[in-house]
Formats: structure tokens, C-alpha cells, sequence
């Protein structure tokens, strides 16, 4: 049993982008696939693989963008549904839906979520090269722009992108340390507001007053109202479920 819904297209504006850039395509959790009339062959493909270029022919000229190749992208994880469409999520390969985004735009940078892995291997980093930046505890500069990004959620470290919690608080703590504009998360901290659901544990770190201010993106809990502040500055994007491009 399956059902058909509507992908979230959000529009916002931010004081920066990186250079040679003219909007940033912001998403996590496509767990879904596209509808069976619109699939190539017959066979949906993974809702990310599809996303792309729809978004490049349909959506980016309606705000005056006609070059995708000055768009880029940040993925924040969990893009893999099950092919018999029968429950939400499973963990499978999610390297085809990268390299979609890589096609249509100019660079793409992103986390792995807990139901993502990357060709055969579950527990090696994916074999990406320029434009695809993938980070896990680590940080890229690409456009004059410092983006930092940690993967997965914290759990079992058997399974895959699961760290304990003392080494993802630690890893995150050290990606703090530096300062970054863009921090990319999967899971990530609650909110101030009612139904912004996260872990309380991260927040706290990103509350510190010395944390640099920046533009937090997460997936992973879906929250009705997807921004937030807090009285630090460091301000959350929550793109659950949702695409949102910002110029």
C-alpha cells in the first residue's frame, strides 16, 4: 500500500551565498519516489534522483534563475525508500541521488543520514569527488564559504551512520571550535518553539555563548514551522520533508 503526497517548495532569503553562487537547494528525508507515470522506464526512481531536475527546469526559472549551473546544493540526509514502496525509509544505497544533484548543479555539499548508505560498503565514506563534498566531522571551503557538516544520529555504532553519544558530542564540539557559516546536520537539536523536536543534548552545545553564529541545517524530525533562533544568534533550518532554495 502507497500513497501519493505533495513535495514541500519553500523560498527564503539570506544576506549571503557563496561565490559565483545565485541560490542554494536545501533539502532532507525525500523518503518517497516519484510517481510510476513519471518514472523513465517504469520503475520510480528515488524521489532525490527525480528531484533535481525538476527543480532546475521548473521551479529555479520561476525566481529568475536560468542557469543551474549557478545554483548549488546541501543535503542533510535520508534520501532512500524501499522499492515496494510498502513502508517508509529501509537503508539502501543513496549514491544516485548525489550524483543527480551533482548533474544539474554546480556543487553539492551534504551529511548521510541513518538510512543512507553509499554503494556496497555500509560503513566506508562514499567515493566522491569535486563537485560532490561529502563530510562527516569534517569541513569544506568552496565558494569562500566554510561549511561543516557531521552525519547520522547517535545510537549503536554497529549499525550503520550511528555514533555513540560521547563521540558525536565530541566530534561536534570540535567542529564548533572553528568557525564555520554553515553547519550540516542530520539529526539535530529541538527548538524554542512548540513541536520543534531534537535532541536537547546538541542544543546545549550549540547554545554555548561562544559559538559563532551560523545557519544550522537538519532533517530528520519534521518540524511545522521550519526556522528558529536562539539568543545566540545561531539560527536553525529545519528541511525535513521539504526543499527549500534560498536567495
Amino acid at each position: 500500500m502507497f500513497y501519493e503526497d505533495r513535495l514541500p517548495i519553500h523560498h527564503g532569503r539570506v544576506d549571503r551565498l557563496p561565490e559565483g553562487i545565485s541560490a542554494l537547494v536545501v533539502t532532507a528525508d525525500l523518503q518517497g519516489r516519484e510517481r510510476f507515470q513519471d518514472s523513465p522506464d517504469g520503475t520510480p526512481r528515488l524521489l532525490g534522483e527525480a528531484v533535481p531536475q525538476r527543480l532546475a527546469e521548473d521551479v529555479l526559472p520561476t525566481l529568475g534563475i536560468e542557469n543551474p549551473h549557478h545554483v548549488a546544493a546541501l543535503l542533510a540526509g535520508d534520501f532512500y525508500t524501499v522499492p515496494a514502496l510498502d513502508r517508509r525509509g529501509g537503508t539502501g544505497d543513496v549514491t544516485a541521488v548525489w550524483r543527480a544533484f551533482g548533474e544539474q548543479f554546480s556543487w553539492v555539499a551534504g551529511v548521510a543520514g541513518n538510512h543512507d548508505v553509499f554503494d556496497e560498503d555500509r560503513k566506508m565514506r562514499p567515493r566522491f569527488h569535486s563537485p560532490l563534498h561529502y563530510l562527516d566531522g569534517d569541513s569544506i571551503n568552496v565558494g569562500n564559504m566554510r561549511i561543516a557538516g557531521i552525519g547520522g544520529i547517535i545510537g549503536n555504532p554497529s549499525r550503520p551512520q550511528r555514533r555513540t553519544e560521547a563521540d558525536y558530542l565530541t566530534t561536534l564540539e570540535q567542529l564548533l571550535d572553528e568557525p564555520n557559516e554553515v553547519l550540516l546536520m542530520h539529526e539535530g537539536p529541538d527548538g524554542p518553539g512548540p513541536r520543534q523536536r531534537g535532541d536537547s543534548r546538541i542544543r546545549e552545545l550549540l547554545e554555548r555563548p561562544r559559538t559563532e553564529p551560523c545557519l544550522v541545517v537538519r532533517g530528520h524530525a519534521h518540524w511545522d514551522d521550519p526556522f528558529a533562533e536562539y539568543s545566540n544568534g545561531l539560527q536553525i533550518l529545519n528541511v525535513d520533508a521539504r526543499v527549500v532554495i534560498l536567495t
